[in-house]
């Protein structure tokens, strides 16, 4: 992501999350920053992130990363963690199909049933009907190495977000500080992380064992609420087939699967399973995956970062002072905003719902309105005549009475 500060003009930060425990909002685990954005520089900082894991005792490469298609990403992996698994952001993936000309309502609402697809028959019912709206729009597609789709993910993963929302959040979080210098920057950053992690170490502490967070229970008890609608049969040697609505679903409670694919890949229960698990008498707690629960819960946030006295009392060390980098100004003055891409939406700084007093349309007001208010030309009169005199005697008297009111304002 992107920052533009007073001391290092177009400087980038990188950040990475790990959230092993499902944590809608995952743990703070590093940054850094870089002069720019580039393939050595993604190098640096994935060679850095290994080293990391390396002292803390986990020598597993094979991570999942999620990111937009930068070549640079995708080369730093290859080259740092090769039997890592490659996710790309569908909302930059839909971005990218936008600026080579795939774009309206027909195709995005297609392009996201085939993103949030949990099974291959709903996403290659969506991919034929993106090749019936437009080839070049499914051959564009269909060159996209990276997972994207759900039904792709690894389901010891257990986590199926397709989308990076949790950094572009971290992103908006730092608008803030991005005209501090680097040093007030970074202590920002760092009292934020503080202020997070915190909260969820205490939470974590008070977690009783079993317990899942709050995301599980959310998803648990939106799912509970759907399985109302749902009808379930037993098949005998722990089968069962729920029907919902007028599809049949098969599931088998040993192996946690369900034919629409959301079981397996999200490793807590689907709507379906949580028909089948309430007919059982069983507890769905039991069923969720250990990811959701408190153990792992406990085991993500087991430390926080430690509060921090100021510069003015740090202990001296005869140690080399860091120089900042030779960097060569850009002409200009540093941008604060992101940069839109050409086909996201501009932020207008009226409001839409304004509606002009003369013409009656949206978005301009009577005094920027240009199309000269309402037509008054003869159509108009005789359409109002034509009206009067329908209405019968009463149009006669109302007529009569509006030119005697006439002819006393002349006289």
């Amino acid at each position: 992501m992107h920052l533009n500060i007073k001391v290092l003009h177009s400087i980038h930060l990188f950040v990475k999350f790990f959230a092993p425990s499902g944590d809608v909002n995952p743990k703070f685990k590093a940054y850094g920053i870089v002069d720019t954005e580039s393939c050595d520089s993604w190098t640096y900082f994935k060679r850095c992130l290994r080293q990391m894991f390396e002292q803390e005792g986990c020598n597993k490469d094979d991570w999942t990363f999620i990111s937009d298609r930068m070549k640079g990403v995708d080369l730093a992996v290859r080259d740092t963690f090769p039997r890592a698994t490659r996710r790309v952001c569908c909302q930059h993936l839909y971005m990218n199909c936008k600026n080579n000309g795939f774009s309206g309502s027909a195709f995005f609402k297609l392009f996201w049933i085939a993103a949030n697809a949990h099974n291959e028959y709903v996403y290659g019912k969506a991919l034929e009907k993106i090749t019936a709206h437009d080839p070049n729009a499914a051959a564009y597609l269909d060159t996209c190495q990276e997972e994207w789709s759900r039904h792709m993910f690894d389901p010891a993963v257990c986590c199926d977000h397709n989308t990076t929302n949790f950094v572009e959040s971290f992103n908006a979080c730092t608008k803030p500080y991005r005209d501090m210098p680097v040093f007030s920057l970074l202590e920002a950053i760092r009292k934020w992380c503080m202020e997070r992690v915190g909260a969820r170490f205490d939470m974590a502490i008070d977690m009783e064992d079993g317990q899942l967070t709050e995301y599980a229970k959310k998803e648990v008890d939106e799912r509970t609420g759907e399985s109302r609608f749902c009808y379930a049969t037993a098949c005998g040697g722990g089968e069962f087939e729920v029907r919902d609505a007028h599809v049949n679903f098969s599931i088998r409670l040993s192996t946690k699967r369900c034919g629409c694919g959301k079981w397996k890949i999200s490793g807590i229960p689907c709507k379906h399973a949580l028909r089948v698990i309430y007919d059982q008498r069983l507890n769905p707690i039991d069923i969720v995956s250990p990811f959701f629960k408190s153990a792992a819960y406990k085991l993500t946030y087991a430390d926080h970062i430690h509060p921090m006295s100021d510069p003015t009392q740090w202990p001296n060390f005869s140690l080399p002072t860091i120089q900042p980098p030779v960097i060569k100004r850009q002409a200009g003055k540093p941008a604060k905003k992101r940069k839109r891409g050409p086909n996201e939406p501009r932020k207008g700084k009226r409001n839409s719902n304004v509606k002009c007093g003369k013409c009656r349309e949206f978005v301009h007001n009577s005094r920027t309105c240009k199309n000269g208010g309402p037509s008054t030309g003869p159509s108009t009169s005789a359409a109002a005549g034509a009206s009067t005199s329908q209405g019968g005697p009463r149009g006669e008297e109302k007529s009569k009475h509006s030119n005697l009111t006439m002819h006393k304002v002349k006289s």
